[in-house]
């Protein structure tokens, strides 16, 4: 149950269950879930269920070794039409000249690697997200890029298609990188993407200062208007804040670890190395330091050097499921690291 703090202030609780209809159970193999009602407004989306935090799930995941065992997992997203898994792999340690690089991980829905790419200059890997293009095709990737002092991050948004075995140096690309930086009016910064493949949006988690002391927003695009390059004030469907940490009920060391959307709702993913970690519920159509619900996830407990990364959407015979991972490390000279990926997929009745 959410939190008194947490409740959301657009709709009422009855009322979020009695909206929450326009999400059908599934009814056959292969049938999608309608998310949203039709139409939006530009200050709101329309109304749908969200994800019950608590109780079972599952486990597709577990400690896979990616394609750079040596490099740690920070994200990953789904291509739902192919059946795939994509994986943003960072450099661990500081690295002159090297922390914008990063390794892209293919899978298969067990963690498998089927390929991968080197991308090099873009940024730190926290969010992303997998636009498909098809049966049998690679997908467009949505990654931050153009490397900053920020801890390696990157300071704008890209889109590039995946190639196998290619080498993508962000100052000199070797295929086209497309900016698809937003240009709303409170954009500053440190652009951070994920896809609802229901509602066939685009949400971007982003910083409006350029201070230590950074206030993050998100907004939302559809998914026309943002491969089209329409990221200004007039496309946006909805903007809100989000809540810092001391609003979350969190201290400093549970740090930022990914972010995604499905129909009304964000999911962010919170923690830090050895402690707990948290997913987060955003509504959309509520504003400033408010959150929907908290929860604290004890999956993949066991996990050596255990650290959230990364959240998606992943469907399932038409139904959605809220994916989280974590990497998890074994200590040697030097030390590896592997990927475990949970989901949940009950909503809220």
């Amino acid at each position: 149950m959410p939190s008194a703090k947490g409740q959301p202030r657009g709709l009422s609780r009855r009322q979020l269950l009695r909206t929450g209809a326009q999400i059908a159970t599934v009814a056959a193999v292969g049938s999608a879930i309608p998310l949203t009602a039709a139409g939006s407004a530009q200050a709101t989306v329309a109304s749908s269920k969200h994800f019950v935090l608590s109780g079972s799930g599952g486990n597709p995941v577990w400690r896979a070794t990616l394609h750079q065992p040596y490099w740690a997992m920070q994200s990953f997203a789904y291509d739902n039409v192919n059946d795939h898994i994509y994986f943003a792999q960072h450099r661990v340690g500081d690295s002159a000249g090297h922390n914008g690089d990063l390794w892209i991980s293919k899978t298969d829905l067990s963690g498998n690697v089927l390929g991968a790419m080197a991308i090099q200059g873009f940024g730190h890997g926290s969010s992303m997200g997998v636009e498909p293009t098809g049966s049998g095709t690679e997908p467009y990737l949505w990654i931050e890029g153009s490397d900053s002092d920020d801890n390696g991050a990157g300071e704008k948004l890209s889109r590039f298609q995946f190639t196998d075995g290619l080498t993508l140096v962000y100052s000199s690309p070797s295929i086209t990188i497309y900016d698809r930086t937003p240009t709303i009016s409170s954009f500053v910064k440190l652009p951070r993407p994920a896809i609802d493949p229901y509602s066939n949006r685009l949400l971007i988690r982003y910083a409006t200062s350029d201070t230590a002391t950074r206030v993050w927003r998100i907004v939302v695009f559809d998914m026309a208007d943002a491969v089209a390059g329409r990221l200004s004030d007039g496309y946006r469907l909805v903007e809100r804040a989000i809540p810092n940490n001391s609003e979350l009920g969190l201290t400093d060391s549970d740090l930022f670890q990914g972010i995604t959307l499905c129909g009304q709702y964000a999911y962010l993913l919170y923690g830090g190395p050895g402690g707990p970690s948290y997913i987060v519920t955003l509504d959309l159509n509520d504003t400033g330091g408010s959150y929907y619900d908290k929860f604290e996830t004890t999956a993949g407990a066991s996990l050596p050097g255990r650290e959230p990364q990364g959240t998606a959407i992943w469907t399932v015979s038409g139904a959605p499921r809220l994916a989280f991972g974590f990497s998890s490390k074994t200590e040697g000279s030097p030390d590896t690291f592997d990927a475990s990926v949970f989901y949940k997929s009950d909503f809220v009745s």
